[in-house]
Formats: structure tokens, C-alpha cells, sequence
């Protein structure tokens, strides 16, 4: 019973922490207001333009990124890119769920386009003007219209589900990973916590 009350003491209390903080605005594709959360945020609005050389790049789908392993090190939300982070990769994929985070970013989630095995990984395109014609592109793939508001993550009604390619660095999201830090989500089968993060080119086909 002790234990039970005490569940729920701190799930009353995040919900009033959530509640009593003001909430993001989205002013239009490229303008956020009051935004927050933002653990490791210098490796995740890392600015580096991808490389010339094309074969600096490579190219991988959803149920690829499935099989790698977790990193070695020892991540925290202060963490700076860890050398598998430095990696270039090309991800194709459909685009299959989309919704929008407190700290701004645009969460992308994509599986093979073929539907056929399994995989869904998660890409991510921030706030700031660098990403905004590519937050443009994807909030043209929604029913969304500015101004809005959330406070918890929020998804996006979609209208459209392209098979797209997308360019970035892979980033190790660790924010719900296992204790083993496998490179899988909690609670989510067949989604792994290697993202491409942040997207530096989007093309759709």
C-alpha cells in the first residue's frame, strides 16, 4: 500500500511540475517560444555541414540501424558527441509518425520503406534557422496551423507519409534506453535509441 501511494505521489508531482511550467510556443515552422529539456543540446543542434565527398557517407535503412550495438561509453545529458557520433549516414525511409518535443525539435520516425522488417528509427530536426527550410518541408506533411502550444510531447496529424532520405550524424538517445544501454527503447519494440540527430538534408522521393 506504502508503496502504491508513493508511486503515485511522484507521478502527481511530475504532472505538476509539467503543469506549472509555461508552455512552448510554436509561432510558425521556424519560431519556438519558451522551449525546454534540452540535455545534450550542444551535440544535437551540432551545426557541421555534411561532407563534400559522397563517399564519406554512408547510406543505411531503419532495420540496418536496428542491428548495431549500443556505445561503450557512458552517456549523460551534459555528454559531448562520443566518435561514433562523428559517423555520417544517409537514412531512407517512410515516414510513419510524427510529433513535436518541448525543447522544439521535430521528431521523425521512419521504417523500411518497404514495410518488411523490422525497425523504426528516429530522426530529428531542431529549432534555429539553419534547420528551418527543413521544418518547413515536414510540417508540410501535417494538418498543423500556427500559432500553437504544448506542454508534453504532442503529435502530428498526418497527411502524407513520404519515403524520404534523410543526411545527418547518428546521436545516441538516452533518455529511455535499458540498463544494459542496448541500443533499444523501453517500452517500444523494434525502435532503436540511434538516431540521426540532427538532420542536416531532407530529400523526398
Amino acid at each position: 500500500m506504502r508503496r502504491t501511494f508513493a508511486i503515485a505521489a511522484v507521478a502527481f508531482l511530475s504532472i505538476a511540475a509539467v503543469s506549472c511550467k509555461p508552455p512552448v510556443g510554436f509561432v510558425s515552422p521556424c519560431e519556438c517560444r519558451d522551449t525546454r529539456d534540452k540535455g545534450r543540446w550542444a551535440a544535437k543542434t551540432d551545426p557541421s555541414l555534411p561532407p563534400t565527398d559522397a563517399s564519406a557517407i554512408q547510406a543505411v535503412k531503419p532495420s540496418d540501424i536496428l542491428a548495431w550495438a549500443g556505445p561503450t561509453e557512458r552517456l549523460t545529458r551534459y555528454s559531448k558527441r562520443i566518435p561514433a557520433e562523428e559517423s555520417w549516414y544517409a537514412l531512407t525511409g517512410r515516414v510513419v509518425h510524427l510529433k513535436i518535443e518541448p525543447d522544439g525539435d521535430l521528431h521523425v520516425e521512419l521504417q523500411d520503406a518497404t514495410g518488411d522488417k523490422p525497425g523504426v528509427v528516429v530522426v530529428e530536426v531542431p529549432e534555429g534557422p539553419l534547420w528551418c527550410e527543413i521544418r518547413k518541408t515536414v510540417f508540410s506533411w501535417t494538418e498543423t496551423q500556427f500559432p500553437f502550444q504544448i506542454r508534453t510531447d504532442q503529435t502530428l496529424k498526418m497527411i502524407d507519409a513520404p519515403i524520404i532520405t534523410v543526411i545527418g550524424k547518428a546521436f545516441f538517445d538516452i533518455s529511455d534506453i535499458p540498463k544494459d544501454r542496448s541500443n533499444r527503447r523501453i517500452g517500444l519494440p523494434g525502435y532503436t535509441a540511434w538516431e540521426i540527430h540532427p538532420v542536416m538534408q531532407l530529400q523526398t522521393q
